[in-house]
């Protein structure tokens, strides 16, 4: 789906799965944080606070959930969204500082020794941040090494569906395609069938498979009743018969 096609969708109100899964994502990552802290503290009362501030789980943990709030920090662009911040709120002035922040914070995880755990999210980040800078290249990149290094995790994943994303954007459907049905075929992982249906689908009618189309909005019919994409494929198998 186009970038203007997923804006027009979320100013008419709908939520797609795969926003649905990343923040699922985001918030156990944060639960994990929490979970640190806790841990941390009752450490703290042991050894020391000093001794485990140090600790390396703590740290990538703490920089994971930095590198997130930066990410979905609002963008006040004029004095009347800054007074709609709440008090105290991270905020950035334009989308591209809010961007180059997190390609400086994702930067500086993976320059850092003992930040093994927070690496793969930092790659993942810092590709969707190349990405808003324009420079799709280096997100490519980016979102490849993320797919190369933990192909079986959720977090490789949505960098699958990220490089699906990038070519359906470079107007290339048959090498969208290959991702996306890998998406929708892999067993391992949680991701959202019907979020990789649609992008099978569209593919396929950008190819001038109008048939293949067809049957995939099908199945986000038939299969898949409560997803957010239920009208859209309705009116898309009703065009295509």
């Amino acid at each position: 789906m186009k970038k203007e096609e997923r804006h027009q969708i979320k100013r008419d109100g709908l939520v797609t799965a795969v926003e649905r899964a990343e923040v699922y994502f985001e918030h156990h990552v944060r639960r994990v944080v929490l979970l640190v802290l806790a841990a941390g503290l009752l450490v703290a009362a042991g050894f020391g606070l000093r001794s485990w501030l140090s600790s390396r789980q703590a740290r990538a943990s703490m920089a994971v959930a930095e590198i997130i709030q930066t990410f979905r920090a609002p963008v006040a662009s004029s004095p009347e969204a800054l007074q709609q911040i709440q008090p105290g709120s991270k905020s950035f002035a334009s989308a591209e500082e809010r961007d180059r922040k997190v390609i400086e914070l994702t930067d500086g995880v993976l320059a850092a020794s003992g930040m093994g755990a927070a690496v793969p999210t930092a790659l993942y980040y810092k590709a969707l941040a190349l990405e808003g800078l324009g420079q799709r290249d280096d997100a490519t990149r980016t979102i490849e090494q993320v797919l190369k290094s933990y192909p079986n995790t959720f977090l490789g994943a949505m960098a699958r569906y990220k490089l699906a994303q990038i070519k359906e954007d470079e107007k290339n459907p048959a090498e969208a395609l290959v991702h996306f049905q890998a998406l929708y075929d892999d067993p391992r992982t949680a991701f959202p069938k019907e979020e990789a249906l649609m992008g099978i689908a569209r593919c396929q009618e950008s190819l001038g498979k109008k048939d293949a189309a067809r049957e995939a909005y099908r199945k986000i019919v038939s299969d898949y009743p409560d997803s957010d994409y239920q009208t859209e494929a309705r009116r898309k198998v009703d065009e295509l018969s």
